[in-house]
């Protein structure tokens, strides 16, 4: 028989500044997400840009701003992560991320930050909130709120040996021990497809990708999934993306075994619900896993 095991556990506020970078789940894990909150523009890499760490080798790397800055300044716009209006973030030590949010359970942790004083005037709200969910799925949450309809894209540079795939319009890596697909799930009717753009002299051997809205939003949730696998064992994935009034979040298949991630995208005070499932907290987690047979 099969049987869900559901983990929901309530968020633990910090509201406080956080060593740079963030590592999600942890240093220890094979592998990681490392999340850059320093808003300087000294600082040692780029603002909110990330790693992608999986069994001993980067599979994405953050631009590193010190050696940038030799070249050219940081605030380039084609090298950040998120671009408001054709904008990057201001850089300037008072920007810097701080963490808001914690949240856990058996399988899962969750790290949400502020990143909205980086966007001042653009932006009353950016929270991005970073999910892992073992053994190897990250979900990037990234709620924009802004202070009119605005056009939003996000942009990543991989390595050079990314292909981006012609069916799912997704990322996909195969490296020396492992690798990853990064996928952002949409509507039928509206797609959320990554474009090749000319890569970056200031970073080689990297690609360049673009994905965002083709219309202005007020209001965006986008959802980035990071689906790592060791080499040789790539998974058999699927995604669809859910929306309620309270939550926004996906269905993610991994060799044919659902979870269910929610975020909550409503004020703290209602109860968020997504596809049937209430949760407390930023987040809720829904794992489907076979149960154990105890049967002699």
């Amino acid at each position: 028989m099969l049987g869900p095991l559901v983990f929901v556990c309530a968020a633990s506020p910090v509201q406080a500044a956080a060593v740079d970078p963030i590592v999600v789940p942890n240093s220890t894990n094979p592998v990681q997400f490392r999340l850059y909150l320093n808003g300087s523009p000294s600082a040692t890499h780029l603002f909110n840009t990330f790693d992608v760490e999986a069994y001993g080798e980067l599979l994405l790397r953050s631009p590193e701003a010190a050696s940038l800055r030799r070249l050219t300044s940081p605030s380039s716009a084609a090298l950040h992560n998120f671009l408001v209006d054709g904008e990057g973030p201001s850089l300037d030590p008072t920007n810097s991320m701080s963490i808001v949010e914690r949240a856990s359970g058996p399988d899962w942790s969750y790290v949400a930050v502020d990143a909205t004083a980086a966007y001042r005037g653009r932006l009353k709200q950016y929270r991005r909130g970073i999910l892992f969910v073992e053994p190897d799925l990250f979900v990037l949450h990234d709620h924009f709120i802004a202070e009119k309809p605005s056009k939003f894209l996000m942009t990543l540079h991989p390595s050079a040996a990314t292909q981006l795939d012609p069916v799912w319009g997704d990322l996909r890596l195969e490296s020396t021990n492992g690798g990853v697909r990064i996928h952002a799930p949409g509507q039928k009717k509206d797609p959320r497809f990554w474009t090749r753009m000319e890569s970056s002299p200031l970073l080689p051997g990297t690609a360049a990708f673009q994905l965002g809205p083709t219309n202005k939003l007020a209001v965006l949730d986008l959802l980035t999934v990071f689906a790592i696998h060791k080499k040789g064992q790539t998974q058999e994935l699927a995604f669809k993306l859910l929306q309620s009034n309270t939550a926004v979040g996906a269905r993610i298949h991994r060799e044919g075994m659902p979870t269910l991630v929610a975020f909550r995208n409503a004020p703290a005070e209602s109860k968020p619900s997504l596809a049937g499932f209430a949760f407390d907290g930023p987040v809720g987690v829904d794992v489907f896993k076979p149960k154990r047979n105890l049967a002699k």
